[in-house]
């Protein structure tokens, strides 16, 4: 009796094999054992690796994490440690954040159809990364303004919140679904500029602006939401963040001798 080949699963494009350890998906605050395993599963699924977990529960052999992962615990044994987002981010070159939520602090979220293709461009170029939240609340306004990128994945407006391995498998899905198919276009000679250099150039941006008075001393996240959203959404490389420091450190130093300047003139005034 001759024996049937049945395919089980599809394989990752050669073009990609190399750039799929690029990808690190991070998990913010989580409280649930079994639902790091359950991430653990579908990265696996999706031919994924990289695990970072800020802050999270323990997740050892004898919890839920085991089970969840159902084969795929070693991702969870590996899985990469820290207290803080920010250092959770170092040295990658694009992090999506994951949110339901919209509003005047979030106005570019985009969906795994729109952003996934750009994302996976990006890996061919350096470490990315994809940052889920917490089970109750997910991602705080101040962790998603690390990120560079708003991932939204469209849910009934009733019942929005998606559990947090549901989020990860869908976005592990889009990651693989481009995966499987060759690159068909030429990579592009762009280094993009890391989070670190991006943060640094906000806050320079951010004093200079202060020192003019062109940001209220009492309010200035308001307007820096808008300038982070114009900047972010350019792709900017390292040397590109060079340009606009200097032109900040131009100007930073005309507003000081200004000031300097007018310091005197104000006392002979009195």
């Amino acid at each position: 009796m001759s024996q049937r080949n049945v395919q089980r699963g599809f394989t990752i494009s050669r073009d990609w094999a190399s750039y799929m350890s690029h990808i690190h998906v991070i998990l913010v605050h989580t409280t649930h054992a079994g639902n790091i395993g359950a991430v653990a599963r579908v990265m696996k699924n999706m031919g994924l690796s990289n695990l970072t977990l800020v802050s999270s529960t323990e997740c050892g052999p004898d919890t839920e994490a085991f089970a969840t992962a159902s084969g795929a615990y070693e991702i969870v044994m590996r899985a990469r440690r820290v207290e803080t987002l920010r250092a959770a981010l170092e040295g990658m070159v694009m992090v999506i954040g994951t949110s339901a939520r919209l509003g005047k602090k979030r106005t570019t979220a985009r969906t795994p159809e729109e952003l996934i293709p750009t994302f996976m461009e990006k890996a061919r170029l350096g470490q990315v990364a994809c940052v889920f939240g917490r089970e109750s609340r997910g991602l705080t306004n101040e962790e998603m303004k690390l990120c560079t990128d708003h991932l939204i994945i469209p849910t009934d407006q009733s019942f929005a919140s998606l559990n947090v391995a549901h989020a990860a498998a869908i976005f592990a899905y889009e990651v693989f679904k481009v995966a499987c198919q060759p690159f068909g276009y030429q990579v592009r000679h762009f280094c993009p500029a890391s989070v670190e250099s991006r943060e640094q150039m906000y806050e320079h941006i951010e004093s200079v602006l202060l020192a003019a008075g062109f940001l209220g001393a009492s309010d200035p996240l308001r307007m820096m939401r808008e300038i982070r959203r114009i900047f972010n959404s350019a792709a900017l490389d390292e040397r590109d963040v060079a340009i606009v420091r200097g032109m900040f450190r131009k100007m930073g130093n005309l507003v000081k001798r200004l000031s300097e300047r007018a310091l005197p003139q104000a006392q002979d005034g009195r």
